[in-house]
Formats: structure tokens, sequence, C-alpha cells
């Protein structure tokens, strides 16, 4: 994975504690670009994992209806794909 490079600085108070962050457009644009990114992994992480979930629950009901069969591979970025 992409390290994200930043040239972050900091606002700090009186006593010299950090308590904000100035980023140019350039690295707020990168950062919300893969925090997007990492959404889109999640809900796809979430949906394979409902479809596990639901193949396991017929196979213990030992269900008769025929199932599609699933095979998971690893996609472009990383993504998984069944």
């Amino acid at each position: 994975m992409n390290n994200l490079s930043m040239n972050e600085k900091y606002l700090v108070d009186k006593e010299g504690h950090r308590v904000g962050v100035v980023l140019s457009m350039q690295e707020y644009r990168s950062l919300m670009n893969r925090l997007e990114e990492l959404e889109s992994f999640k809900a796809a992480r979430e949906e394979i994992n409902i479809v596990d979930q639901l193949l396991a629950e017929a196979e213990k009901e030992g269900s008769n209806e025929q199932l599609p069969s699933f095979r998971r591979r690893q996609g472009p970025g990383g993504m998984i794909v069944i």
C-alpha cells in the first residue's frame, strides 16, 4: 500500500500543545481519496462476510436448494472478489 507523504503544519496553543493541523489542498484531497478507498474496501469486506454467513447457514441446514458456488480471488488494488 502507498504511504501518504504529508507536509503537515501544526497549530499550537500558548503552552505548545498541538491543537490543529494544516494540510495543502492536494494533501487533503489525497487523504480524502484514501479514506473513500478504505470505506469501499470495508463495505466489500462486509458483503463477503454476509455471503459467508449465508452459505454457512445453508450448509448447516442441509438445504437442498441449489446455491451458487463462490470462489474468492484477489482483484485489482488488493480488493477481494467473489
